[in-house]
């Protein structure tokens, strides 16, 4: 793809700092208005004080210094406890807009028609299938939210299923990727805790404010001096009602300044996943024509408007909006429009192109390198690994070794630690499992995710204990089982530990990390062939990096990389792109592209989180 996803990334870090300093820049200016409303409010500031000659030492500084500090404490109080409850990830964010989650075998046509879709882009786009979540809106947008594509989900409104066909649902799918891919939802998810800070001194002045008004009802005959007091709070609390609309006017100008350059750069690369400019083009028209737009009604849409494919909240002006107009984004997928929009169309109640069963693998047109890795799989395991019991079989099946007397072992821990159901779904599937390839193996864990997080903690927790035991029941685990369990562990923990998802980049260089990256480009030139054919690949490897390791390919160290992937999952975006530089090395060493080194690629892209299209690996 012509778009860099890695320098992407990079950019959305560097608006990270600069939302930091512009949350920074309004936070002062809050103190700043807070102190003089403070002042005036308890009768300590005549108002003609501000505009006649400044007299700093009479100010109280010992009052000054408290509210400051009370100011501060409270919008980092807010900003935390917004901050706690996203730390969840993209789920928390989805059920704030009142979303439904999608069950990953539903047969209704329209969300299965939805399912795929979503399914289709992630092969595409080389990430985790996310789970799908249905809003009860009729207007048309989506979303994707969360801090990493193992923990992101995405959203999609009632309407969007409901007035979109195929090739226009697909275009906003692939916008909502391309957000995952660039590193847009980490930074959006920061927006929303930073600026529920920026407004909380509003929110206490609405308190106070209705406080002040049921207290006046109830004191109807006080003293003047009461009246006094009260008309001091009364003030106090209109002062900070103001500065509520000024913080909301800074947290407005905020998103839209971080946000709509962004939305550009997602419309254009859904085009590059999708190789449909008129897929999104059409439905960026339909919500032109559409009588409710694409207007979110949940009351949590405000502070979540920057996450959606469309403008979610009218603006009064257009300097807050969070998109570009609909007619700007259409004219630069389709230059020639003519300005028109089409004529608004009636809701379908039915697929009339929905996915049948002999099309179930209908996927996007991309390039013949990306073609030969969405390979067509079996139904009945297409079929399994939409619902929960038949994707923890599928899991188990990908780790049975054939090795008889291992696989007797592995076949009574999975009787004794799981149930007899789960020992009977495995029998019936473990051949058609055994007959992929390693390359669909990795795909197939791909398309189990969104079936596989629908389990409950309680559920997981033995279902996590039992993949342990079968990986441990091999006596020396070979790279296929050690990438199944690392697979599960990065994508599927995250949903009930949210301390296992990465939320910060590191700034260690890979210099720094010598030990780990020697380890992951070892077990990439493990793969070249025979034993001078691996110690080319390490050789072209290490001298891409130019970083102080032995000549001498080391031996694999399986358990010791399991320690190492975290830290390198961390990598800042464009020391990854360099990583991935020298992995490419490795696997081109010998001008031979084999199918378990392409598996390779696309599993360490899946647990690096690395923005690697299928379509771009090497051909």
């Amino acid at each position: 793809m012509s778009s860099n996803f890695f320098a992407q990334q990079d950019l959305a870090r560097r608006n990270t700092r600069i939302l930091v300093a512009l949350f920074t820049l309004a936070v002062l200016l809050l103190l700043l208005l807070t102190n003089i409303v403070t002042l005036i409010s308890l009768g300590l500031l005549d108002p003609a004080f501000i505009s006649g000659p400044w007299q700093w030492q009479t100010l109280p500084w010992h009052l000054l210094g408290w509210v400051s500090l009370g100011v501060i404490t409270a919008v980092t109080l807010a900003v935390l406890y917004k901050w706690q409850q996203l730390k969840a990830g993209g789920k928390v964010v989805a059920q704030s807009l009142g979303g439904v989650r999608l069950s990953a075998d539903s047969s209704d046509p329209l969300q299965r028609r939805l399912l795929n879709v979503v399914e289709e882009m992630a092969l595409a786009a080389n990430t985790p299938v996310p789970p799908v979540y249905l809003l009860p809106e009729h207007s048309i947008n989506a979303f994707a939210a969360g801090y990493s594509p193992a923990d992101a989900v995405i959203g999609v409104t009632q309407g969007c299923l409901q007035q979109l066909n195929r090739d226009e649902l697909q275009g906003v799918i692939a916008h909502e990727f391309s957000h995952i891919l660039n590193g847009d939802m980490r930074m959006n998810i920061r927006l929303i805790a930073v600026l529920n800070g920026i407004l909380f001194l509003g929110h206490i002045g609405y308190y106070l404010l209705r406080g002040s008004r049921s207290s006046a009802v109830r004191a109807g005959s006080r003293s003047s001096g009461n009246k006094n007091s009260g008309g001091g709070v009364l003030a106090l609390a209109l002062g900070l009602v103001v500065i509520g609309y000024v913080g909301s006017f800074f947290g407005n100008l905020i998103k839209a300044a971080v946000s709509r350059q962004r939305e550009f750069l997602a419309d254009a690369s859904a085009v590059q996943f999708t190789r449909n400019p008129r897929g999104i083009a059409g439905a960026l028209k339909v919500i032109g024509s559409h009588s409710s737009h694409s207007k979110i009604a949940h009351a949590n849409a405000d502070e979540n408007s920057h996450l959606f494919f469309g403008e979610a909240i009218s603006r009064w002006a257009s300097i807050f909006a969070t998109h570009p107009p609909l007619a700007t984004r259409i004219k630069r997928l389709e230059p020639h429009w003519n300005g028109k929009f089409p004529t608004p169309r009636n809701a379908q109640t039915s697929d009339s192109d929905s996915d049948t069963a002999s099309n179930q693998t209908h996927t996007v047109s991309t390039s013949s390198a990306g073609e030969r890795l969405q390979q067509a799989l079996p139904l009945l395991l297409l079929h399994s690994s939409r619902q929960t019991e038949p994707a923890m079989a599928l899991v188990c099946c990908i780790l049975l070794q054939q090795d008889d007397s291992i696989r007797q072992q592995q076949l009574r821990l999975i009787k004794e630690m799981a149930s007899v159901t789960l020992l009977q779904q495995v029998d019936q599937l473990c051949d058609a499992v055994a007959s992929l390839d390693a390359l669909q193996q990795i795909q197939l864990l791909q398309r189990l995710m969104p079936a596989l997080k629908a389990l409950s903690e309680g559920r997981f927790k033995p279902f996590e204990q039992l993949l342990h035991a079968l990986l441990g029941a091999i006596p020396q685990p070979t790279l296929a089982p050690w990438l199944v369990s690392q697979f599960v562990e990065h994508n599927l923990a995250v949903q009930f530990d949210p301390t296992q998802i990465s939320k910060q980049y590191s700034a260690k260089t890979l210099a720094q990390l010598t030990p780990a990256v020697g380890q992951l480009l070892a077990l990439v030139s493990s793969l070249a062939g025979d034993n001078s054919q691996q110690q080319q690949a390490w050789q072209a490897g290490i001298a891409a990096l130019d970083i102080n390791l032995d000549t001498r390919l080391p031996a694999v160290n399986l358990s010791q990389l399991s320690q190492q992937l975290p830290v390198l999952l961390a990598l800042a975006p464009l020391q990854k792109q360099r990583l991935w530089q020298a992995i490419e090395c490795c696997v081109k060493a010998d001008q031979l592209l084999q199918t378990n080194e392409q598996a390779l690629l696309l599993a360490l892209a899946l647990l690096l989180e690395m923005p690697y299209p299928a379509s771009e690996q090497p051909a």
